[in-house]
């Protein structure tokens, strides 16, 4: 008799979690605010990367050397966030720069 409790118990747990699960995925959410201010600027050429970024009235340009050798990781201007490249199938002219904001 208690074999048929435990197995009852674990199928109402089971239905129980499986209702939670389903939940996550339905409803819907409302964003209140405003994006009040930017992101960076990115320009490239001449085996360069220039960053202009600003917040809060304060505008930063910064250039970087970019190198088929050795790919890009640096934080942006006033630590608005991280920049990281990576080579697309070892192909050093071609990769994918990922920015990363605080």
């Amino acid at each position: 008799m208690s074999r048929i409790k435990w197995m009852l118990f674990l199928g109402v747990l089971a239905s129980g979690m499986m209702q939670y699960a389903s939940a996550g995925s339905t409803g819907t959410i409302h964003f209140y605010g405003a994006i009040v201010e930017g992101g960076c600027n990115f320009k490239t050429g001449g085996n360069q990367l220039v960053s202009k970024c600003e917040r809060g009235g304060a505008q930063v340009t910064e250039a970087r050397r970019i190198s088929t050798t050795n790919p890009l990781s640096f934080n942006l201007p006033l630590s608005l966030g991280h920049v990281t490249t990576q080579q697309v199938n070892n192909n050093p002219h071609l990769a994918i720069m990922t920015v990363s904001y605080n």
